[in-house]
């Protein structure tokens, strides 16, 4: 139980950490369930961008929580 409080921990700490636009990206994908094409209307940018935004959010809460969960890059792909 201590391992998961220390996981959300992170990850919302990783997530508050995030620039706007990746922060935006990723809570309206992962927590209120929008699709790549409603975000993009959304945040008024290209589906691509919507892409990229999220991939880079994703990959930046996977290195915070990489130490937790002791899972290299390596093993990941």
């Amino acid at each position: 139980m201590l391992a998961s409080k220390q996981i959300a921990y992170t990850v919302n700490a990783a997530m508050e950490a995030l620039p706007l636009e990746l922060r935006t990206a990723i809570v309206l994908r992962e927590i209120e369930g929008l699709s790549y094409e409603e975000i993009s209307e959304v945040m008024a940018c290209p589906i691509g961008t919507v892409r990229s935004r999220i991939f880079r959010a994703r990959e930046v809460i996977a290195e915070k929580l990489r130490p937790l969960l002791d899972i290299s890059a390596d093993k990941r792909r």
